[in-house]
């Protein structure tokens, strides 16, 4: 400030006052005016934050994942001390401590299921006989995706050939059933090509787990990240979109954004239509799989109604519904076992075999988990060293060499007592996400590879890799037309470079979900706070007043703020001069919230505006069940008659 005022009066000194006197004074006019707006409008920002108010800021956070001119992203320490007591070691646990009685052999095209003979003394000193059923789906449109069939059980000696992709087995002795299980079979198909383009197909692999974040995958999984970090590509800017998997796994899928998913993909009608990129991928001559365990919260059916025709050429579901027929074991409330192997194996051994089978033609395969994750921080440690066994298996290492690999999550964990710290709040937003491509791959396509490498220290979506989806689609057909993401137009293949001054708006990120603004946390009792805790109560209260059902909620008024956060002052698209807060807090009845407000607190102007959704933090399923079909409206509802 002083300076410039010093270079003001040289000026008038070097002026011919007297002559000059009306344009100088013009010019001291037109100073103090730019004066007044540059630096008074900071001053009265300045009065909501004291020094005594502040506790920390994540802009003094020295390491970060992503630092760009416009997205500063920080590396939380998977050990930081906020959230050290939310942390445990998961132990991997058998689902029987017996050898399995039944497996399957795969030579060439014949798929063989053997009874395990030498391991029948473990299950009764008795004979015993086996007989197995065909999986199927049930006729019924309603229940298409939601119930199974089992054909007659057919008994069989040492071993019988399989003509099903899936197979139940239940072996007895004349007193009693001693052993059941399920079988996945990836039977070998082919699909009539079309013209060559003369240009490799790669093929792509997506290997999911819900909710881990970049410093939990660290965290939990020690040996898979360490396997990832030295032989795949990390995209370390990737940020979430959407609250949960559908909003964030449908954005890779569709490159639609939440609103066009309301109106694409509607929850009460069957998403076939759905414009699925593995219904492209299938056009053009792809073989396609997709498999999740843990059914009663799959991505398409949890508040969703699934499919009435299968999507994909190998479709798991019946599988996984029937080996979740069997008797299941719960680990934090999810379904480790599944029979006697565990649901996570299931999906692991899937997709191995998806790999093997169709490793020398075209396929697209996404193998989702939830069985260990979902419900639990710690649970992924459970499984580290049977992820691990399947990424450096040799048999899957030589499967996918043709194969681009994408080994991901959809966001951080979303509930309980971390979310409530400031580690918390960046890791829910920061899913990992890691890239592995074939050698052909980088030698045919060195200006698509070294761009891919830029991005990885770039701000990144998954509307981003709907894109690059698209896009090898089109390297490996040059008549294909990519279909680019309409959910965030200004979004990026990732064989493009991304602009170094990218912002989370480019990237399709709300600023609630965005991690490159740091925020300085701030006394939850201040009054800015509170007021703007206020609004965001009236705002959920609203929401149950113009939702159907929203009657059977009880009203909520705010109880206490937890966690609050202020942002750096900056001009709005309005032209206003605005803070963003964030604010965690818990009403009565007891919910909790998070939010984030742009707030203008000029005296004659005050404005707040929700910057993205409200998220529900706590633990919210039996406090909700009145209601039973919109998931939405359950995601704010606290149910009257649980008071």
């Amino acid at each position: 400030k002083n300076t410039l005022f010093l270079q003001i009066l040289r000026r008038l000194h070097q002026v011919q006052f007297r002559r000059r006197a009306k344009e100088c004074f013009i010019f001291l006019v037109i100073v103090i005016i730019l004066y007044y707006f540059l630096y008074k409008n900071e001053e009265r920002s300045t009065y909501i934050l004291q020094e005594d108010q502040v506790y920390f800021s994540i802009n003094q956070e020295i390491k970060y994942l992503i630092n760009t001119s416009q997205c500063k992203i920080p590396k939380s320490n998977p050990y930081s001390e906020d959230i050290i007591d939310f942390i445990n070691k998961e132990q991997y646990d058998k689902c029987s401590t017996k050898t399995l009685l039944s497996y399957i052999n795969k030579t060439n095209d014949i798929v063989t299921l053997h009874f395990n003979r030498s391991a029948q003394k473990e299950y009764s000193y008795f004979s015993i006989g086996c007989c197995y059923s065909n999986i199927t789906r049930i006729n019924y449109e309603k229940l298409v995706d939601d119930q199974i069939r089992l054909t007659d059980c057919i008994p069989f000696e040492d071993s019988v050939e399989l003509k099903y992709p899936y197979v139940s087995v239940k072996c007895s002795t004349f007193f009693s059933v001693v052993y059941s299980n399920v079988h996945a079979v990836t039977f070998s198909i082919s699909k009539k090509p079309k013209k060559p383009s003369g240009k490799p197909k790669f093929s792509i692999m997506m290997l999911g787990i819900d909710s881990v974040s970049k410093s939990n995958i660290e965290r939990t999984m020690p040996e898979s990240f360490k396997w990832a970090e030295s032989n795949m590509i990390n995209l370390k800017g990737y940020n979430k979109i959407g609250d949960n998997t559908f909003p964030n796994l449908m954005a890779i899928l569709t490159g639609y954004n939440v609103d066009q998913l309301s109106k694409f993909c509607n929850r009460t009608v069957k998403l076939n239509s759905c414009k699925i990129i593995w219904d492209k991928f299938k056009e053009s001559q792809y073989i396609t799989g997709y498999a999740e365990d843990d059914c009663n919260i799959n991505t398409f059916h949890y508040d969703r109604p699934g499919f009435l025709e299968e999507p994909t050429d190998y479709y798991y579901r019946p599988y996984f519904l029937a080996a979740e027929t069997l008797h299941t074991v719960l680990r934090k409330n999810m379904i480790y076992c599944a029979g006697p192997e565990t649901s996570g194996e299931r999906i692991q051994n899937a997709a191995k075999d998806f790999a093997v089978t169709f490793k020398d033609v075209p396929s697209f395969g996404l193998f989702w988990s939830n069985s260990y994750s979902h419900d639990n921080i710690n649970m992924p440690g459970a499984m580290d060293k049977k992820m691990l066994q399947l990424l450096s298996s040799t048999e899957f290492f030589e499967a996918i060499n043709n194969t681009i690999l994408i080994f991901f999550s959809d966001h951080g964990f979303r509930f309980g007592g971390i979310r409530f710290t400031h580690t918390g709040w960046v890791e829910e937003r920061l899913p990992f996400i890691y890239f592995r491509f074939p050698d052909l791959f980088k030698h045919s396509y060195p200006e698509q590879y070294n761009n891919f490498i830029t991005n990885t220290n770039r701000l990144t979506s998954p509307y981003d890799i709907y894109n690059t989806l698209q896009n090898i689609l089109n390297i490996g057909n040059d008549s294909y037309v990519p279909s680019w993401s309409q959910g965030c137009p200004s979004c990026h293949s990732l064989f493009a470079e991304i602009p170094e001054n990218r912002t989370c708006k480019d990237a399709g990120i709300s600023k609630h979900w965005c991690t490159c603004q740091g925020h300085t946390y701030i006394k939850p009792n201040h009054p800015k706070v509170i007021e703007v805790s206020k609004f965001v109560v009236n705002e959920t209260n609203n929401i149950l007043l113009t939702t159907k059902g929203g009657s059977l909620c009880a009203k909520y008024s705010l109880n206490k703020v937890m966690t609050s956060g202020m942002s750096e002052p900056y001009w709005n698209e309005d032209h206003k001069y605005v803070h963003f807060f964030l604010v965690m807090l818990e009403t009565s009845p007891k919910a909790s919230f998070e939010a984030t407000v742009e707030a203008s607190f000029e005296e004659r102007n005050r404005s707040f505006k929700l910057l993205g959704d409200i998220s529900r933090i706590d633990r919210y399923g039996p406090v909700t069940e009145c209601i039973t079909d919109n998931g939405y409206l359950r995601k704010y509802c606290y149910c009257r008659n649980k008071i």
